[in-house]
């Protein structure tokens, strides 16, 4: 056969190209206009003449519309077992037949003995798996992205499977952006009574083969169904499918493992890392969870088994808009127009100004939410600055995903005109930095502080992913009308993977100086005991009531950090505590907050405790200050003699003052309480109620 001029019945002599004109536009197969390589042959890029498919086209041969452009030029292997003349009259078939967005348009053919060649519109961001891999650009794709690409892959087949009005429906067999090279597809006949079509023949890419088809040869539409399934967990991965990191480990390939791990729980691994941002990590390049689990879910339905539990298309479309619509659309209710921040704030008016940081102004307003006027705080982003997308993208995700009491929350935001805008709730005492030197807040409220800061710490810290804030400090700490503590300010938060402790970066935006951890400045290595660093330092600020800046004393200028090291060294460190309290806060309270302050400017990182550890010991300085502050002054004066006079007053040198208020309270003989007194003694150590009569 040396020309294909009519296949069902259809006239394609419009499409024919000949064999000169290809060699000439290639000029001879050269090999600058060689652009990748199959099993049935060789693509080359070239401009040539074509007909035009979007052009309505003319009666008569002369009007047949035309059009010069960029083409893709696959030029066929007339193989031994001749699946590629089988593949090239396939392809001519099915294309001749398709016009969808998301399938590749065919353009003409060539097909003069030994010549089999087929003229495609050229892609000109080439096929799927070149992104996918170490080397790929599939890395720089967000989610949103990526997700887009499975959507229009999956368009294309359902048009093929379902949509093809009086036309017969296709089974492409080697899904592997538009659908192309429809080489092993098959037909289903118009009137075909059967969905199934049996055939000896498997054939197609060994790891996207529907497991039901290679064992019995029913080739059906769920056989491209549970193929695309593995699309999708190539483009979830970042990895082909037939990856070594797969095929290593199962001969098949990615979709035995990825049902492993959904069967485990521990899919979520296999997230392109890439989505996380190993170095930087922009929350916005990665899934939030709902839509995550909608994704994982129907590619888990799309890799069933058995043919009759895959999906439809249809239905893939339908859960893989739904992910889609998760991922873009769930911070649209926080969305708040330019108009309203304005009227807020009166036009940013001076007179509105709480707060001027490295970043911009903050300003007080009041917006009218579904509740009534809500007192807001808004943080305008300074373009003259620089200051603008990565701070603003990382605010945002973060506290649109991570919500905690110890947490700024995020009423809303505005990315118009220019403006990239942050609105939180509003923190009516302002931030710490303060009010250190405000001697009316007591030793107790700055440990609840403390314990407030930590906690959030502790939170960020121990997350799926690990956060590092970066730049923690008194002045990133808000209070709230009940002076509890808010962590704010996450432009420089880092997010770690799960498995490292550290992560390298450089240090030209390290934070701010004072608080900074000095390995971090010196190696430029980040952890999360980083944080656990500029925490002490905070804590040591409120215990002495001034900032962490460099101070001069003398003549010489001191840190603040080795000042408070000099005076542990000399066993002086009661010494620098705020005048305004000193005498007010109870022995073991100071020296159970100074040890643990002071463990995390520990010179080594492995020698700092975590968060949760700085969260326990505070909590029991609090108890200490507490046990004599509140607890003590409830008792009887004359507490001291009662207990001198029980048989076993010895007993009671390790009973906390609150447990002595709940004996006396219930009106305990101490003469006669000695058992009484062990059990409480015990129960104290265990942190169990106290024994009552």
């Amino acid at each position: 056969m040396n020309t294909i001029y009519i296949l069902f019945g259809k006239n394609l002599e419009h499409l024919r190209i000949g064999f000169n004109a290809i060699k000439s536009a290639t000029e001879n197969f050269a090999e600058k206009y060689f652009i990748g390589k199959g099993r049935y042959g060789w693509v080359y890029k070239a401009e040539l003449e074509h007909f035009d498919p979007y052009t309505t086209k003319g009666n008569r041969e002369s009007q047949i519309p035309r059009r010069h452009s960029t083409v893709a030029i696959k030029y066929i292997i007339d193989r031994e077992d001749e699946q590629g003349e089988q593949g090239f009259i396939a392809e001519i078939e099915t294309l001749s037949r398709c016009k969808h967005p998301n399938i590749v348009s065919l353009l003409g053919f060539c097909h003069e003995h030994p010549h089999m060649i087929l003229i495609y519109e050229f892609v000109s961001n080439r096929s799927l798996d070149d992104y996918l891999g170490t080397e790929g650009k599939m890395t720089n794709h967000t989610w949103v992205q990526r997700i887009k690409i499975c959507i229009d892959i999956a368009r294309g087949l359902d048009y093929i499977h379902t949509t093809m009005d009086n036309k017969q429906k296709i089974i492409h067999r080697d899904i592997k952006t538009k659908i192309a090279d429809f080489g092993l597809s098959r037909f289903h006949p118009i009137n075909h009574t059967k969905s199934t079509i049996i055939t000896n023949n498997v054939v197609g890419t060994k790891v996207y083969w529907d497991p039901e088809y290679e064992r019995t040869g029913n080739l059906k539409k769920e056989s491209d169904v549970y193929s695309f399934g593995v699309v999708l967990f190539e483009i979830l991965t970042g990895k082909l499918a037939y990856d070594l990191v797969y095929t290593n480990e199962n001969e098949k390939g990615l979709a035995p493992i990825v049902q492993q791990h959904i069967k485990e729980g521990t899919i979520t691994e296999m997230v392109d890392p890439n989505l996380k941002e190993e170095n930087t990590f922009i929350l916005s390049k990665g899934p939030n969870q709902d839509s995550l689990n909608t994704f994982l879910l129907i590619g888990h339905r799309c890799l069933a088994k058995k043919q009759a539990e895959r999906p439809t298309m249809k239905v893939v479309i339908e859960q893989l808009v739904k992910a889609l619509n998760f991922q873009e659309t769930s911070k649209d209710n926080l969305r708040i127009s330019l108009e309203d921040i304005l009227n807020a704030t009166q036009d940013f008016s001076d007179g509105n100004v709480i707060g001027r940081r490295g970043f911009g102004k903050v300003y007080r307003g009041e917006i009218i939410r579904a509740n009534g006027p809500t007192a807001i705080a808004v943080k305008r982003l300074d373009r003259q600055l620089g200051k603008g997308e990565r701070e603003f993208l990382m605010e945002v995700e973060v506290l649109f995903e991570y919500k905690h009491e110890n947490i700024i929350g995020l009423v809303g935001y505005c990315d118009e005109n220019g403006e990239k805008i942050l609105v939180y709730e509003y923190a009516s005492n302002g931030s710490l930095d303060r009010h250190l030197r405000d001697a009316s807040i007591t030793w107790t409220e700055r440990l609840k502080i403390g314990i407030g800061i930590a906690t959030g710490l502790d939170f960020l810290h121990e997350g799926g992913y690990p956060m590092i804030h970066k730049d923690v400090k008194s002045a990133n700490i808000l209070l709230d009308d009940n002076w509890k503590a808010k962590i704010t300010n996450f432009g420089l938060l880092v997010i770690t993977p799960p498995v490292r402790s550290k992560i390298e970066l450089p240090v030209d935006n390290a934070g701010t100086p004072g608080y900074c951890d000095p390995l971090y400045m010196e190696c430029g290595f980040l952890t999360r005991e980083s944080d656990v660093n500029s925490l002490g330092v905070v804590l040591f600020e409120m215990m002495c009531g001034r900032l962490a800046f460099i101070k001069y004393f003398g003549a010489e200028p001191r840190s603040f950090v080795s000042l408070v090291k000099q005076y542990d060294k000399e066993g002086k460190h009661d010494e620098l505590v705020f005048e305004g309290i000193k005498d007010k806060i109870v022995p073991k309270s100071l020296n159970t907050f100074h040890t643990i302050a002071y463990q995390c400017l520990h010179r080594k990182r492995e020698k700092r405790p975590a968060a949760s550890e700085v969260v326990l010991q505070l909590k029991k300085a609090l108890e200490f200050q507490e046990d004599i502050e509140i607890w003590e002054a409830r008792l009887p004066r004359d507490y001291k003699e009662i207990i001198q006079k029980s048989r076993t007053p010895e007993l009671y040198s390790n009973v906390r003052k609150k447990d002595i208020y709940v004996m006396f309270s219930k009106r305990i003989l101490l003469q006669d309480a000695k058992v009484v007194i062990n059990k409480l003694i015990l129960m104290t150590w265990s942190n169990k109620k106290p024994y009552t009569h």
